[in-house]
């Protein structure tokens, strides 16, 4: 059985606070997940065409997807633990 992947997209802004702590639990996230997920950053003044293909109107915002299907959708400001919740709902390891 082949092992499942999924990718981890953050929107976050550099001007909002909260952007920020996600920000750092994700580095956080990536070091213990990265055998299984991809992360992904996305700074929605930079990538203004991708905020709006997922209809990105908060920050931060976490998409998780596996095998390219959009699984979680998680907006507001988030803990750690909340964002590994968010992870361990769906990664089996």
């Amino acid at each position: 059985m082949r092992q499942k992947r999924y990718l981890v997209l953050l929107f976050a802004s550099a001007m909002d606070v909260n952007s920020v702590l996600a920000e750092n639990s994700l580095t956080s996230l990536e070091e213990e997940y990265g055998d299984v997920c991809t992360f992904c950053r996305s700074d929605i003044a930079q990538d203004v065409e991708l905020a709006h293909q997922y209809s990105v109107y908060s920050v931060p915002r976490i998409l998780v997807f596996e095998d390219g299907r959009l699984v979680d959708d998680v907006t507001g400001a988030m803990s750690h633990g909340v964002m590994k919740a968010v992870l361990d709902k769906h990664i089996v390891r």
